[in-house]
């Protein structure tokens, strides 16, 4: 995690203002996507938001050093959802860390990302804002069918946008079909393509 969105990415980012739920496609491989990653979680001061993590990828403690190699402060809170870890807790008391073992298990996913994003929202001052990061999307097709994330999925951003959240959802355009990714597309108000130069393309 670091680094920015690359020539002109932030400001391009800004095309992004009203939107609630945007997909970030972008390569697996190399730290495009991550770039990206970093401009959309830091488009305000660490000082001003709150931040939500659901990852399949990393464990707590390695985000949240990833996070402060790149940022250097933490947010007012973090919240970190960790999907196929056992327990895990975080050296950093600005964020808290919930765990779902099992993959599979969207229920529990649903239910614990649900608890710190209402618990961040009934504590955030009104001029305090709520971002939004999975990692990631291809990650959860490996453990559930199209239909059920697509469910699991349209859950998940509503609550973001009741929230008055900003999400992104990363996803490898080159792990899925043409047909899945157009399905997924219907979720987003917006699509951030980002390439392996770490370019950004944004569809609306």
């Amino acid at each position: 995690m670091a680094g920015s969105a690359g020539p002109g990415g932030d400001d391009e980012l800004s095309e992004l203002a009203d939107v609630s739920n945007m997909l970030l496609s972008a390569p697996s491989l190399g730290g495009a996507g991550e770039d990206a990653c970093d401009s959309l979680l830091t488009r305000t001061s660490p000082s001003e938001t709150n931040i939500l993590v659901v990852t399949f990828t990393a464990t707590p403690q390695e985000w949240v050093d990833g996070w402060m190699d790149s940022v250097g402060v933490s947010p007012v809170r973090g919240g970190i959802v960790s999907i196929g870890q056992a327990e895990a807790a975080v050296d950093d008391p600005s964020w808290a860390v919930k765990t779902v073992e099992n993959p599979s298990d969207l229920t529990g996913m649903g239910i614990e990302l649900s608890e710190l994003l209402s618990g961040m929202t009934t504590a955030a001052d009104d001029d305090e804002h709520l971002v939004v990061c999975f990692d990631s999307i291809t990650s959860l097709l490996q453990y559930a069918d199209l239909q059920r994330a697509f469910r699991f999925l349209h859950v998940v951003t509503g609550r973001v946008k009741t929230a008055e959240g900003v999400g992104h959802y990363h996803l490898d355009p080159e792990a899925h079909d043409r047909q899945t990714l157009a399905t997924l597309k219907g979720l987003f108000d917006a699509v951030v393509e980002v390439d392996e130069d770490g370019e950004l393309s944004i569809q609306q």
